[in-house]
Protein backbone atom coordinates (compact mmCIF):
# COMPACT_ATOMS: atom_id res chain seq x y z
CA UNK A 1 0.00 0.00 0.00
CA UNK A 2 1.04 3.76 -0.56
CA UNK A 3 3.18 4.96 2.31
CA UNK A 4 3.62 8.33 3.42
CA UNK A 5 7.12 10.82 2.70
CA UNK A 6 7.30 14.16 4.14
CA UNK A 7 3.71 14.76 4.56
CA UNK A 8 2.56 13.46 1.41
CA UNK A 9 1.19 10.05 -0.35
CA UNK A 10 3.71 8.18 -2.53
CA UNK A 11 2.91 5.75 -4.84
CA UNK A 12 3.87 1.59 -4.53
CA UNK A 13 6.40 1.83 -6.86
CA UNK A 14 7.96 4.64 -4.90
CA UNK A 15 7.07 3.14 -1.29
CA UNK A 16 9.31 -0.53 -2.73
CA UNK A 17 12.08 1.80 -4.11
CA UNK A 18 12.75 3.66 -0.89
CA UNK A 19 12.06 0.32 1.09
CA UNK A 20 14.82 -1.34 -0.98
CA UNK A 21 17.33 1.95 -0.46
CA UNK A 22 16.70 1.95 3.20
CA UNK A 23 17.30 -1.72 3.56
CA UNK A 24 20.83 -1.47 2.10
CA UNK A 25 21.79 1.84 3.43
CA UNK A 26 21.60 -0.44 6.68
CA UNK A 27 25.04 -2.08 5.09
CA UNK A 28 26.64 1.19 4.66
CA UNK A 29 28.95 1.48 7.95
CA UNK A 30 29.79 -2.43 7.61
CA UNK A 31 30.81 -1.72 3.77
CA UNK A 32 32.90 1.29 4.29
CA UNK A 33 34.88 -0.51 6.78
CA UNK A 34 35.70 -3.33 4.85
CA UNK A 35 36.55 -1.16 2.25
CA UNK A 36 39.39 0.60 3.92
CA UNK A 37 40.70 -2.93 2.92
CA UNK A 38 39.49 -3.87 -0.15
CA UNK A 39 39.42 -0.39 -2.23
CA UNK A 40 35.93 0.11 -2.45
CA UNK A 41 34.42 3.19 -1.65
CA UNK A 42 31.35 5.11 -0.66
CA UNK A 43 30.48 5.75 -4.13
CA UNK A 44 30.88 1.81 -4.97
CA UNK A 45 28.21 1.51 -2.15
CA UNK A 46 25.95 4.31 -3.81
CA UNK A 47 26.17 2.24 -7.42
CA UNK A 48 25.52 -1.10 -5.58
CA UNK A 49 22.43 0.53 -3.95
CA UNK A 50 21.34 1.94 -7.20
CA UNK A 51 21.36 -1.11 -8.82
CA UNK A 52 18.85 -2.78 -5.87
CA UNK A 53 16.77 -0.01 -6.56
CA UNK A 54 16.58 -0.11 -10.17
CA UNK A 55 16.07 -4.26 -9.76
CA UNK A 56 13.42 -3.96 -7.32
CA UNK A 57 11.99 -1.39 -9.47
CA UNK A 58 11.59 -3.41 -12.44
CA UNK A 59 10.67 -6.62 -10.82
CA UNK A 60 7.28 -4.43 -9.85
CA UNK A 61 6.80 -2.91 -13.22
CA UNK A 62 7.05 -6.28 -14.80
CA UNK A 63 4.70 -8.17 -12.42
CA UNK A 64 1.91 -5.12 -12.40
CA UNK A 65 1.99 -4.86 -16.43
CA UNK A 66 1.63 -8.71 -16.45
CA UNK A 67 -1.49 -8.60 -14.37
CA UNK A 68 -3.48 -4.80 -15.43
CA UNK A 69 -1.78 -4.34 -19.03
CA UNK A 70 -2.56 -7.91 -20.29
CA UNK A 71 -5.42 -6.35 -22.32
CA UNK A 72 -3.67 -3.64 -24.05
CA UNK A 73 -0.72 -5.59 -24.73
CA UNK A 74 -0.02 -5.81 -29.11
CA UNK A 75 1.29 -8.57 -31.14
CA UNK A 76 4.13 -6.21 -32.24
CA UNK A 77 6.92 -8.37 -33.62
CA UNK A 78 4.84 -9.26 -36.80
CA UNK A 79 4.09 -6.85 -39.19
CA UNK A 80 2.76 -7.82 -42.92
CA UNK A 81 3.53 -5.81 -46.24
CA UNK A 82 -0.62 -5.55 -46.65
CA UNK A 83 -0.77 -3.92 -43.30
CA UNK A 84 1.90 -1.49 -44.10
CA UNK A 85 -0.05 -1.39 -47.57
CA UNK A 86 -3.16 -0.11 -46.12
CA UNK A 87 -1.14 2.83 -43.75
CA UNK A 88 0.24 3.89 -46.57
CA UNK A 89 -3.35 4.27 -48.96
CA UNK A 90 -4.81 5.68 -45.61
CA UNK A 91 -2.00 8.24 -44.80
CA UNK A 92 -2.22 8.96 -49.13
CA UNK A 93 -5.52 10.25 -48.83
CA UNK A 94 -5.01 12.96 -46.60
CA UNK A 95 -7.52 12.15 -43.95
CA UNK A 96 -9.25 13.54 -41.07
CA UNK A 97 -7.56 13.60 -37.57
CA UNK A 98 -10.51 11.39 -36.46
CA UNK A 99 -10.00 8.56 -39.25
CA UNK A 100 -6.12 8.17 -38.07
CA UNK A 101 -7.56 7.61 -34.58
CA UNK A 102 -9.86 4.98 -35.43
CA UNK A 103 -6.92 3.39 -37.56
CA UNK A 104 -4.50 3.11 -35.20
CA UNK A 105 -6.40 2.17 -32.06
CA UNK A 106 -7.83 -0.77 -34.94
CA UNK A 107 -4.43 -1.36 -35.96
CA UNK A 108 -2.66 -1.15 -32.77
CA UNK A 109 0.84 -2.70 -34.55
CA UNK A 110 2.06 0.78 -35.83
CA UNK A 111 2.42 3.50 -33.25
CA UNK A 112 4.67 0.53 -31.12
CA UNK A 113 7.21 -0.32 -34.24
CA UNK A 114 9.42 2.60 -33.29
CA UNK A 115 10.01 0.93 -29.84
CA UNK A 116 12.84 -1.14 -29.17
CA UNK A 117 12.01 -2.89 -25.81
CA UNK A 118 11.74 -6.77 -26.34
CA UNK A 119 9.40 -8.12 -23.57
CA UNK A 120 6.34 -6.13 -24.18
CA UNK A 121 4.74 -3.50 -25.87
CA UNK A 122 0.89 -1.62 -24.84
CA UNK A 123 -0.90 0.35 -25.90
CA UNK A 124 -4.07 2.88 -24.39
CA UNK A 125 -5.83 5.05 -26.46
CA UNK A 126 -7.93 8.15 -25.34
CA UNK A 127 -6.84 7.78 -21.52
CA UNK A 128 -8.05 10.16 -19.43
CA UNK A 129 -5.72 12.41 -17.17
CA UNK A 130 -8.89 13.65 -15.05
CA UNK A 131 -11.42 15.89 -16.27
CA UNK A 132 -8.88 18.09 -17.73
CA UNK A 133 -6.81 16.11 -20.73
CA UNK A 134 -7.23 13.22 -22.91
CA UNK A 135 -3.71 12.04 -25.06
CA UNK A 136 -4.93 10.43 -28.01
CA UNK A 137 -2.20 7.45 -27.05
CA UNK A 138 -0.39 6.53 -24.13
CA UNK A 139 2.39 3.28 -25.75
CA UNK A 140 4.63 1.96 -23.74
CA UNK A 141 7.60 -1.12 -23.74
CA UNK A 142 8.96 -2.97 -21.32
CA UNK A 143 12.77 -3.88 -20.89
CA UNK A 144 15.15 -5.27 -18.75
CA UNK A 145 15.19 -1.73 -17.36
CA UNK A 146 11.45 -1.18 -16.86
CA UNK A 147 8.45 0.01 -18.37
CA UNK A 148 8.82 2.85 -20.22
CA UNK A 149 6.03 5.86 -21.37
CA UNK A 150 5.35 7.65 -24.36
CA UNK A 151 2.35 10.02 -24.98
CA UNK A 152 1.16 10.80 -28.11
CA UNK A 153 -0.86 13.30 -30.13
CA UNK A 154 -2.35 13.26 -33.30
CA UNK A 155 -2.70 15.61 -35.87
CA UNK A 156 -4.14 15.44 -39.11
CA UNK A 157 -1.88 14.34 -42.14
CA UNK A 158 -3.07 17.19 -44.21
CA UNK A 159 -2.36 20.13 -41.27
CA UNK A 160 0.40 21.76 -42.34
CA UNK A 161 3.09 21.70 -40.02
CA UNK A 162 4.84 24.92 -41.44
CA UNK A 163 4.66 28.40 -42.85
CA UNK A 164 5.77 29.53 -45.84
CA UNK A 165 9.14 31.12 -43.95
CA UNK A 166 9.48 28.06 -42.72
CA UNK A 167 8.44 28.20 -38.93
CA UNK A 168 6.21 26.44 -36.99
CA UNK A 169 2.46 26.47 -37.72
CA UNK A 170 0.44 27.39 -35.07
CA UNK A 171 -0.82 24.13 -34.59
CA UNK A 172 2.74 22.63 -33.76
CA UNK A 173 3.08 24.65 -30.94
CA UNK A 174 -0.33 23.35 -29.55
CA UNK A 175 0.50 20.08 -29.96
CA UNK A 176 3.76 21.04 -28.02
CA UNK A 177 1.62 22.50 -24.99
CA UNK A 178 -0.44 19.23 -25.10
CA UNK A 179 2.18 17.14 -24.26
CA UNK A 180 3.38 19.94 -21.52
CA UNK A 181 0.24 19.97 -20.21
CA UNK A 182 -0.11 16.32 -19.50
CA UNK A 183 3.38 16.14 -18.02
CA UNK A 184 1.94 19.17 -15.17
CA UNK A 185 -1.00 17.26 -14.61
CA UNK A 186 0.88 14.09 -13.83
CA UNK A 187 3.40 15.89 -11.75
CA UNK A 188 0.63 17.07 -9.25
CA UNK A 189 -1.38 13.45 -9.43
CA UNK A 190 1.49 10.95 -9.80
CA UNK A 191 0.07 8.52 -7.16
CA UNK A 192 -3.17 8.42 -8.75
CA UNK A 193 -2.26 7.44 -12.05
CA UNK A 194 0.57 5.08 -11.27
CA UNK A 195 -2.36 3.56 -8.73
CA UNK A 196 -4.33 0.30 -9.94
CA UNK A 197 -7.18 0.50 -11.43
CA UNK A 198 -8.88 -2.00 -8.43
CA UNK A 199 -8.17 0.86 -6.31
CA UNK A 200 -9.52 3.85 -8.84
CA UNK A 201 -6.19 4.41 -10.06
CA UNK A 202 -5.36 4.99 -13.60
CA UNK A 203 -3.09 1.93 -13.95
CA UNK A 204 -0.39 3.22 -15.40
CA UNK A 205 2.64 1.53 -13.93
CA UNK A 206 5.82 3.46 -13.47
CA UNK A 207 5.07 6.66 -15.04
CA UNK A 208 6.30 9.63 -14.37
CA UNK A 209 6.02 13.41 -15.03
CA UNK A 210 8.90 13.39 -17.80
CA UNK A 211 7.36 11.24 -20.04
CA UNK A 212 8.29 11.77 -23.69
CA UNK A 213 6.02 12.96 -26.28
CA UNK A 214 5.62 12.25 -29.99
CA UNK A 215 3.64 14.32 -32.05
CA UNK A 216 2.02 13.19 -35.53
CA UNK A 217 1.53 15.96 -38.33
CA UNK A 218 1.25 16.49 -41.69
CA UNK A 219 3.43 15.18 -44.45
CA UNK A 220 7.27 14.87 -45.26
CA UNK A 221 7.53 16.91 -48.59
CA UNK A 222 6.60 19.99 -45.97
CA UNK A 223 8.96 19.77 -44.05
CA UNK A 224 11.84 21.66 -45.00
CA UNK A 225 15.37 21.31 -43.48
CA UNK A 226 15.47 24.70 -41.14
CA UNK A 227 12.19 22.92 -39.81
CA UNK A 228 14.01 19.66 -38.82
CA UNK A 229 16.34 21.74 -36.68
CA UNK A 230 13.76 23.18 -34.81
CA UNK A 231 12.34 19.62 -34.27
CA UNK A 232 15.77 18.36 -33.68
CA UNK A 233 15.90 21.09 -30.72
CA UNK A 234 12.23 19.96 -29.04
CA UNK A 235 13.50 16.27 -29.16
CA UNK A 236 17.15 17.40 -27.20
CA UNK A 237 15.49 19.98 -25.05
CA UNK A 238 12.05 19.11 -24.27
CA UNK A 239 11.90 15.32 -25.13
CA UNK A 240 9.49 15.50 -27.80
CA UNK A 241 9.45 14.01 -30.88
CA UNK A 242 7.81 15.73 -34.16
CA UNK A 243 7.37 13.74 -37.03
CA UNK A 244 5.18 13.17 -40.30
CA UNK A 245 2.72 10.20 -41.15
CA UNK A 246 5.48 9.22 -43.96
CA UNK A 247 7.60 8.61 -41.07
CA UNK A 248 5.53 6.09 -39.64
CA UNK A 249 4.63 4.32 -42.60
CA UNK A 250 8.73 4.26 -43.36
CA UNK A 251 9.18 2.15 -40.17
CA UNK A 252 6.44 0.12 -40.48
CA UNK A 253 8.06 -0.71 -44.10
CA UNK A 254 11.45 -1.16 -42.49
CA UNK A 255 10.23 -3.74 -39.78
CA UNK A 256 8.24 -5.41 -42.58
CA UNK A 257 10.82 -5.96 -44.58
CA UNK A 258 13.33 -7.16 -41.55
CA UNK A 259 10.70 -9.73 -40.74
CA UNK A 260 10.64 -11.13 -44.54
CA UNK A 261 14.47 -11.46 -44.58
CA UNK A 262 14.60 -13.25 -40.95
CA UNK A 263 11.62 -15.64 -42.57
CA UNK A 264 13.76 -16.04 -46.11
CA UNK A 265 17.03 -17.24 -44.07
CA UNK A 266 15.47 -19.18 -41.69
CA UNK A 267 13.25 -21.00 -44.20
CA UNK A 268 16.79 -21.48 -46.07
CA UNK A 269 18.44 -22.97 -43.41
CA UNK A 270 15.85 -25.03 -42.51
CA UNK A 271 15.46 -26.22 -46.50
CA UNK A 272 11.77 -24.27 -47.38
CA UNK A 273 13.51 -22.37 -50.38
Amino acid sequence: MPTKRTGHLVDQQTAIEDETRSMWELHRESFEASGQETGESSADFDRLVDGQVRRARTTYQKERALKELAGYDVDWDQISPQEVLALEKLVAQNPQEAQMQTFLEENPKFLIQALTGGHGRYQIAKPRLGAEFIPDFMVAEMDSMGIHWFAVELESPRKKAVRGDGSPRREVHQALAQVQDWRSWLSRNLEYARKRRDEHGLGLIGIDATVPGLILIGRREEYPEHYNEFRRSQLDRQRIEIHSYDWLVDVARSNSSRQLQLYAKTSYLHGRT
